[in-house]
């Protein structure tokens, strides 16, 4: 049994442990308290561990082997949360101005939440990450089939026709014009004249 002070993780071990390992410790209280070490977080690095308290030294061994068990299942507490209810229950406190909040609520709503949403947090990983950013730097529309960024925008085409005998300004807004009656184009809000 350790004292309830004592650390055993190297600050600089960045690496998950092969074997979760754990002990029992006893608080000031007199109560027990179990603690497993299950590696270090990537972007804190700071080392991360499960905890259950227990009123004997029997109990908290056996709280112990079950926190062993989800430490080697590559469990943690709320295992079973989504990225979606995380992203629920950031937005609630996360302390955005206005404009700010809109934007990111866009972005969950229009990017995050359809190709991550349903996922578990703890299956979400750096591999998987770097995928989907790399996807989103080739392209922000998550149907996208892979085709070029500005052939599937909703602005048409405004390179001028030199057959053409209008102005190169004309064609273009004969185009947009044309987009926006078709439905290809989103109009913008019509603003308050003052």
């Amino acid at each position: 049994m350790s004292s309830w002070n004592e650390t055993t993780v190297p600050a600089d071990d960045i690496v998950m442990p092969r074997a979760a390992r754990g002990h029992v410790e006893q608080l000031p209280s007199g109560s027990f308290r179990a603690v497993v070490y299950v590696g270090v977080d990537p972007l804190t690095r700071r080392p991360i561990y499960l905890k259950a308290t227990a009123r004997t030294e029997k109990q908290a061994q056996v709280e112990l082997g079950k926190l062993l068990g989800k430490a080697c299942d590559g469990r943690r507490p709320e295992s079973d949360a989504t990225v979606a209810r995380l992203l629920e229950e950031y937005v609630q406190i996360a302390g955005w101005e206005l404009s700010t909040r809109e934007s990111n609520l866009g972005y969950i709503r229009r990017t995050i939440r359809p190709a991550l949403g349903s996922m578990q947090v703890r299956k979400v990983r750096g591999p998987l990450l770097d995928r989907f950013y790399a996807r989103l730097m080739r392209c922000g529309n998550l149907a996208c089939t892979g085709k070029p960024f500005t052939e599937h925008r909703n602005v048409p085409d405004l390179r001028p026709d030199p057959a053409d005998p209008r102005l190169e300004w004309q064609q273009a807004a004969d185009r947009v014009r044309a987009a926006i009656r078709s439905g290809r184009a989103p109009t913008a809000p019509r603003t308050p004249r003052s």
